[in-house]
């Protein structure tokens, strides 16, 4: 597949702006309301069971991005290896400034805030009393430390240390650029020329090592999330791939009812209490490939608005909704849901929203830009004669 069916661009737009506005209710009800998510039932009032529901797909979307970073990514890294096209440079600008321009403002925004929070607001109080979602330990790891802020610059928070501040949302771009390095750097073991594979399998076996140092107390268990999450992602990686392939609308058919089925079972039988991710993931990949039958020419307005700032909405929500409650006298305590605060919870969506859209007008929308310019930088850099693989 040498471009994406644009029925199917118009619905990985779709999912991704619909994935970052779930997470985002997500994470402000944790902050904002009283009432757990799990009280969703029959006994429960049905505003409590609507509002308790749409903010219990967080984790499930964070699921979504991952298969469709490695669909929009890895799938391409495979096949340009494969084909002997595969260019280190340009694909190292593209990932490095695609994260940098978004990631480097909203780790300054995030001191910033979080500064005003703690300076002018009541920041300690709304850190103690939203246990265990900013958990009792936080501040005992050094979150406003220099070097977490350098960690978390380079991608290595949950490795290193933990997220910057209160911006708990950037442990999945640790992740995400590892996975960057890894896929390119293990499949060039085999596909890349032989001067060029020691290098690949050095970089691969450091990657690796890296993220198996990445177990710490507070956070057993983080190395092994690296490597199953790097399966989700490879599982999208591999259907871009093979989206050609006759068997995708089978399979995409059989993955959506599976996991509809699944879901069911997993509610029913085991309480919820079954890790779901292999669902989700199953869900995810099943509606991708599905996605170039279904026409949405008729979303293509909304997905591109919607899914454009995605990336800057996620990356500045939590420090932006822990800043605005930290100064709201109101949420001194996470407040009961009703209809005058489920009214108050929609204003502030809608302000971190349209403050998303102005980091994304200062900094996303010029990634095209800042991606020609450091390719200009470096191309100059090279010997005469030679040129950027366009």
């Amino acid at each position: 597949m040498n471009t994406i069916p644009a029925q199917t661009s118009i619905w990985l737009n779709v999912l991704r702006a619909g994935a970052a506005q779930a997470v985002v209710v997500g994470h402000l009800h944790h902050i904002f309301f009283a009432t757990s998510l799990g009280e969703v039932g029959a006994r429960a009032p049905l505003l409590t069971t609507l509002v308790n529901f749409s903010g219990s797909w967080a984790h499930q979307s964070v699921m979504l991005f991952f298969v469709m970073s490695g669909f929009l990514i890895g799938g391409r890294v495979i096949l340009d290896l494969r084909a002997g096209r595969f260019d280190a440079l340009r694909y190292g600008v593209d990932r490095l400034t695609r994260l940098w321009i978004v990631i480097l403002p909203a780790l300054l925004l995030t001191a910033v805030l979080d500064g005003v929070a703690f300076a002018y607001g009541q920041g300690a109080h709304v850190l103690a009393s939203r246990v265990p979602f900013y958990p009792d330990w936080w501040l005992e790891v050094a979150p406003y430390a220099w070097h977490t802020l350098v960690s978390n610059v380079f991608f290595l928070q949950m490795i290193t240390s933990f997220q910057f501040g209160s911006n708990l949302s950037l442990w999945s771009i640790s992740n995400e650029f590892w996975y960057y390095l890894l896929l390119p750097a293990g499949l060039g073991v085999i596909y890349l020329k032989k001067g060029a594979r020691l290098w690949s399998a050095a970089a691969a076996a450091g990657v690796v090592l890296l993220l198996l140092l990445a177990d710490k107390p507070h956070d057993p268990g983080r190395a092994a999330s690296y490597f199953l999450l790097f399966l989700v992602w490879m599982l999208g990686a591999l259907s871009y791939v093979y989206y050609d392939a006759r068997w995708r609308r089978p399979l995409a058919i059989a993955l959506i009812v599976g996991s509809a089925v699944m879901t069911v079972a997993i509610r029913r039988l085991f309480d919820g209490t079954v890790n779901s991710d292999p669902v989700v993931t199953a869900l995810a990949v099943g509606l991708i490939l599905l996605a170039r039958d279904i026409p949405a020419n008729w979303l293509r307005r909304y997905a591109d608005f919607f899914s454009g700032y995605s990336f800057s909405l996620y990356a500045l929500h939590l420090p932006l909704a822990f800043c605005l409650v930290s100064l709201d006298p109101a949420l001194r305590d996470p407040l009961p849901i009703q209809w005058a605060t489920v009214a108050r919870f929609v204003a502030y969506l809608v302000a971190i929203n349209l403050a998303a859209v102005a980091l994304w007008w200062g900094s996303e929308r010029h990634t095209a830009q800042l991606r020609r310019w450091v390719l200009q930088i470096f191309g100059k850099m090279k010997p005469r004669g030679s040129a950027v693989d366009s």
